[in-house]
């Protein structure tokens, strides 16, 4: 009877032992709570804006240019920027729906807009980076906010965090703009 009571109470001490270290450990799962991902697709319908951004060669201000691209689900617009103050010396806006945002955004989206790669320039500012050729920089952006900011130059195919493929995104930012090549002609980005 003596061994069965010493049993009990050892078993109990056991017990205990075993419920408290599974209420701090957790039994072995992570009690992390899960955030869903938005998918580039999922913005359609809501104010998120899509920006390409082409910086030209660094050059003195007065000569410096760069071309904006923004597109969001009310309007496409082209900007023609001045200077590193960004100031906007020729802008051509034009409407736009949802429906076609909603297309444009998958055709980014299977382009690679939000991939991003790993490179000795991936986790670096794009400021200054090839001075003497062009950094593009693609952003989403939210209520002023910026969610996703990748970029990629034309120094070669080792610079930049952007993952897609940077033609294709450049071309389908550029014909969302209706005579994209006609009204940035006499634009030097050299």
């Amino acid at each position: 009877m003596y061994l069965g009571r010493v049993f009990l109470v050892f078993a109990g001490f056991l017990a205990l032992i075993i419920l408290v270290i599974l209420l701090f450990v957790g039994g072995g799962k992570k009690n992390t709570p899960t955030t869903p991902v938005k998918t580039l697709t999922s913005y359609a319908n809501t104010d998120a804006q899509v920006v390409m951004t082409i910086d030209g060669a660094i050059n003195g201000d007065d000569t410096h240019r760069a071309i904006k691209v923004t597109v969001d689900k009310d309007s496409r617009e082209l900007n023609v920027i001045q200077g590193y103050s960004s100031t906007v010396i020729q802008s051509i806006p034009s409407y736009n729906t949802e429906d076609a945002y909603n297309v444009f955004l998958h055709a980014i989206n299977l382009a690679g807009f939000s991939e991003t790669r790993k490179s000795k320039t991936a986790g670096v500012d794009e400021t200054g980076q090839c001075p003497l050729g062009q950094r593009i920089n693609f952003r989403l952006i939210q209520n002023g906010s910026t969610l996703s900011n990748l970029w990629t130059t034309t120094c070669g195919t080792n610079t930049g965090n952007l993952g897609g493929n940077s033609q294709l995104l450049q071309e389908l930012f550029e014909a969302q703009i209706t005579n994209y090549q006609a009204l940035v002609e006499d634009v030097n980005l050299d």
